[in-house]
């Protein structure tokens, strides 16, 4: 629901598998046929999959849910392959069944007084986005896009966005696809031609030094802003506590920690401090 970050009731469900693609390089994007997910999960949430019935790998996955189609129900998430899991999903093939767990975790918050909605994403750090850009997009606010990568072939779902009415800016460090350099770059130049802040959000998902320049620029610029932490969460219910992320004002007694996977993983940059 927009303007809300509210838990969904999560549950295990045995989901076939409807397409896998090769989209560019080692990342893929695979839709699954999962009817609750679809019609109950918000933009920042996500799923653990269970990768196999072997002992390795031994915990299941956590993949944001990238877009959803409640009519249809089905969901999608995308990945990189960067290990033995990844590696094994990417030769995942059509009507397989996948054991998934979720929907998991606090979404972004879509509040009323948006008018203009800036998503930024750092590397695979795209994966909520469109999904997010798609319930901007129904509210009839404007959202603009801003990627970037190491290269063309880090990124993806551009056509996404661009098909839900979305202007796109990208970054590239070696210029091989947009502009050379980095993606805050961009997103200053735009920021720039902004006459007033007022209303304008910002949202973005990457790794922790990426979300650290996004925390930074929100606090500069005075523009609210919040950033989904890409982590490990072995569990995705608060039991392993092993996704803690620290509270910027926590103190002794009050709680100096806080859990990605129950807390996050999507937080207000004022929330919280990232190591790294």
């Amino acid at each position: 629901m927009p303007g809300k970050k509210q838990h969904s009731s999560k549950g295990i469900f045995d989901c076939p598998i409807l397409s896998v693609k090769n989209l560019v390089g080692d990342i893929y994007l695979m839709r699954m046929s999962c009817p609750y997910i679809a019609q109950n999960a918000v933009p920042g949430q996500f799923i653990n999959i269970k990768i196999n019935n072997e002992f390795v790998p031994f915990l299941r996955k956590p993949f944001s849910v990238c877009r959803r189609s409640e009519k249809e129900g089905w969901i999608e998430i995308l990945w990189k392959i960067v290990g033995k899991g990844t590696e094994i999903m990417s030769r995942y093939q059509r009507r397989e069944v996948v054991n998934i767990l979720g929907p998991l975790g606090r979404g972004y918050d879509i509040p009323p007084d948006l008018q203009i909605a800036l998503l930024v994403g750092g590397g695979l750090g795209v994966a909520p986005l469109p999904f997010l850009c798609e319930e901007i997009r129904k509210l009839g606010k404007s959202v603009e896009v801003f990627l970037g990568a190491s290269s063309e072939s880090e990124l993806s779902m551009v056509g996404a966005f661009r098909d839900l009415g979305s202007e796109v800016f990208l970054a590239t460090e070696d210029g091989s696809l947009g502009k050379r350099g980095l993606v805050t770059e961009i997103l200053l130049e735009r920021l720039n031609q902004i006459p007033s802040l007022q209303g304008v959000y910002l949202y973005s998902c990457g790794p922790t030094p990426f979300l650290q320049a996004m925390m930074n620029l929100s606090e500069e610029r005075g523009i609210v802003g919040e950033v989904a932490i890409e982590t490990m969460m072995g569990c995705g219910f608060g039991i392993c506590v092993g996704c803690p992320v620290r509270v910027r004002d926590g103190r002794v007694g009050e709680g100096l920690f806080k859990l990605t996977c129950i807390d996050g993983p999507v937080f207000n940059t004022t929330e919280i401090l990232l190591d790294g």
